[in-house]
């Protein structure tokens, strides 16, 4: 135990008091929020000049020319249905109408009346996973609510799959994951076994009296806690910057305790396969060169496999959560999805373990080997 925490020290020592190395393990996150950001930006304008036709259907509609809210609505192309649609409500799931406003028959009177115990109603039907309803319900009930002191807005959202917020986040959050543990891991593990048989000094470190399996251990231990440094920059950097690109504020103060010690274990079982990985090709390499060029394969088939659900929903087969990789993208998409699947993640979680320490006992016999070790 004693051997095998001198090695973990003797990893993280040289990667966080090397100014360069600790630099490059913190910039992406920076650089991925600003692009991100200035991206959102873009996004939004790009949105708001974009040349939709909104369509509104207003039902009994004050006979008072304060209410010609059509008059204030900022957009260059807006269509009022001159009667009630019989199936409004599936209109705006399909996206095909953006707003159905419903003022009480009697609003006026009960307006007048200022009688709080029946005040008058407005309900704004609309879709909350579409930019264009959420851009006009938003603008039509900022003017009402300038025009009117007292009155009750009752929203009624008719989206599917949630509000825009949650639909990006579900659907991008595990791709995104994936990816910076995977470049977390790329950007240390080639270093630390490649990089020391480039140096020449692979020799020198397996000729100490330590077992080449606790080599073995104490590196992909001190790796995995290197690269999880990496990938939680770059996972704040996008977690910062979501708000911004989707113009909404996002809380995931709904999630419990439980959610986040999944979510945790996860990331940490995938990031320990990830380093085991490219640990692997890197004791096989003879530079951290090679080494790079050998991983960027494998980076295209975890990208691949990690794309396939971006949009979808997690796999029902449990057999499914026993490959690698595969297995953390669709339990992640069950945790932001909300439906968590207690089967599945054990699954993943467990069978992450068990290839890891295959790999960790397959490293070791590399590390045995003179033939792989010093490889001409």
């Amino acid at each position: 135990m004693k051997n095998l925490w001198t090695v973990i020290k003797k990893e993280l020592r040289r990667f966080f008091t090397d100014k360069r190395m600790l630099t490059a393990l913190i910039i992406p996150g920076v650089i991925i929020f600003i692009l991100y950001t200035i991206m959102g930006d873009v996004m939004k304008k790009a949105q708001e000049g974009k040349d939709h036709e909104y369509v509104l259907r207003i039902e009994n509609k004050p006979d008072d020319p304060r209410f010609n809210i059509e008059n204030f609505l900022d957009f260059e192309k807006v269509t009022y249905l001159d009667e009630t649609p019989a199936d409004y409500k599936m209109m705006l799931e399909e996206k095909k109408l953006d707003l159905y406003v419903v003022y009480d028959v009697d609003f006026l009177a009960k307006y007048a009346a200022n009688d709080p115990e029946n005040p008058p109603v407005v309900t704004f039907h609309y879709n909350a996973s579409s930019i264009p309803s959420m851009n006009v319900y938003q603008a039509y009930s900022v003017i009402l609510n300038n025009i009117l002191q007292t009155y009750v807005a009752t929203p009624v959202d008719y989206s599917t799959q949630g509000d825009l917020g949650t639909t990006i986040i579900m659907g991008m959050l595990p791709f995104l994951l994936i990816t910076f543990l995977f470049t977390g891991a790329m950007a240390v593990a080639p270093e630390s076994i490649a990089g020391e048989k480039e140096r020449g000094t692979i020799a020198t470190l397996l000729v100490t009296p330590v077992k080449r399996s606790t080599l073995a251990i104490g590196k992909i231990i001190a790796l995995s806690i290197v690269a999880m440094v990496s990938a939680t920059s770059s996972f704040l950097g996008v977690m910062l910057s979501l708000p911004k690109m989707v113009g909404a504020e996002f809380n995931f103060s709904n999630f419990g305790v439980g959610t986040y010690l999944a979510l945790f274990s996860v990331l940490i079982s995938t990031i320990f396969v990830f380093i085991v990985l490219i640990s692997l090709l890197s004791a096989f390499a003879k530079s951290i060169k090679e080494a790079n060029s050998l991983s960027a394969p494998l980076m295209m088939v975890i990208m691949a496999s990690s794309i396939g659900t971006m949009f979808g929903s997690a796999a029902k087969n449990n057999a499914l959560y026993l490959i690698p990789v595969f297995n953390s993208v669709n339990t992640l998409l069950s945790i932001f999805g909300g439906e968590f699947m207690a089967i599945p993640f054990v699954l993943t979680v467990v069978s992450n373990i068990i290839f890891g320490a295959a790999g960790v006992y397959l490293l070791t016999l590399m590390f045995n080997s003179e033939k792989v070790m010093f490889r001409k």
